[in-house]
C-alpha cells in the first residue's frame, strides 16, 4: 500500500467506514477481572496458580506481581514490566489452569544485584503441580476417644 503512494499509509477506502466499540473502563474490569490474578512471589521469586508452582523473578523476593492469562500465554508483571511468559492451557468454563510449560523470562530493572552462581536456561526452571491434599480418613472420622489413665488397650 506505501508503494501506491496513499497519504495516509493505510488508507480509509481499505478500511472503509470500520469503527471500533469504546467500552467504559468500568465494564472492561468487570469483565476482566477474573482472568487477572495479584499474587505475591515467594522468597526465591515464584508464585502459585491454581496449584501450579513457577517461578517469575528472583529478584523480586516477597513482591505483588500481577499474573494473567491471554489466549494461550500466562504473563507475569511488576510495575507495568513484563517478567515472563509461559505457555499454557487453562480451561475458561472452570476457569483454571490444566498445564504451565516453555518458560521466556526477560532482562529487565529488578533482576538480582547478587550474581548468579550457574545460569539456568529455560529447561532448568521446573513448574510444579501441588495437587489439592486429600483429607486423611483420621481426620474425618472426628477426634479419637481418649483413654481412661488405667484403661488398657487390647494388643493382637
Amino acid at each position: 500500500m506505501l508503494k501506491e503512494g496513499f497519504q495516509p499509509p493505510i488508507p480509509l477506502h481499505v478500511l472503509g467506514e470500520a469503527k471500533g466499540q469504546v467500552y467504559p473502563a468500568a465494564e472492561l474490569h468487570q469483565k476482566f477481572i477474573h482472568d487477572l490474578f495479584p499474587r505475591t512471589t515467594n522468597k526465591h521469586g515464584c508464585v502459585t496458580l491454581h496449584h501450579y508452582h513457577f517461578h517469575v523473578e528472583e529478584g523480586l523476593p516477597q513482591q505483588p506481581v500481577l499474573v494473567w492469562i491471554a489466549g494461550d500465554t500466562l504473563r507475569a508483571a511488576c510495575e507495568s514490566v513484563v517478567l515472563a511468559e509461559y505457555r499454557c492451557r487453562y480451561d475458561w468454563r472452570a476457569r483454571k489452569v490444566q498445564d504451565i510449560r516453555d518458560p521466556v523470562f526477560y532482562q529487565m530493572r529488578f533482576a538480582s544485584a547478587q550474581g548468579e552462581l550457574m545460569l539456568w536456561n529455560e529447561r532448568q526452571w521446573l513448574v510444579v503441580y501441588r495437587p489439592k491434599r486429600a483429607r486423611q480418613k483420621s481426620m474425618l472420622a472426628g477426634p479419637a476417644r481418649q483413654l481412661s489413665l488405667f484403661e488398657l488397650v487390647n494388643a493382637v
